[in-house]
């Protein structure tokens, strides 16, 4: 028999975990793409040599991101949580619209590829 101790402490992590989950779905997390993009257009033009390099590097940063964002939030409902789950880390790395959307749609291409194997 599990203490009450642990059951209480089990039914919090559902709860906590529901709520973060639901949290998740209801809106797409916010990135500040300028800040993002500033820092990359910065370490590209560093990296390449050329400072003037940034100012076309960060406008094109910035339209990947800005379109990225607009097909993610128009497709948010429809994505399914586990993809939601795995590929939407504001909190890891750099989050990037652009990584984004492309791990979201590779995944549903890998599951499409699966469902066609199974079949």
């Amino acid at each position: 028999m599990m203490p009450k101790s642990t059951i209480a402490l089990s039914a919090a992590v559902v709860v906590f975990t529901t709520f973060v989950t639901m949290a998740k779905d209801s809106n797409l997390p916010s990135i500040d793409i300028k800040k993002v993009c500033g820092i990359r257009a910065k370490a590209s033009a560093e990296m390449m040599g050329d400072k003037s390099s940034a100012a076309g590097a960060f406008d094109t940063c910035m339209r990947s991101e800005q379109v990225s964002r607009d097909a993610l939030a128009s497709a948010w409902k429809d994505i399914p949580a586990d993809f939601k789950a795995f590929c939407i880390t504001p909190n890891v790395y750099s989050p990037s619209y652009t990584e984004w959307i492309s791990c979201v749609e590779l995944g549903i291409d890998v599951k499409k590829q699966r469902q066609k194997l199974t079949q």
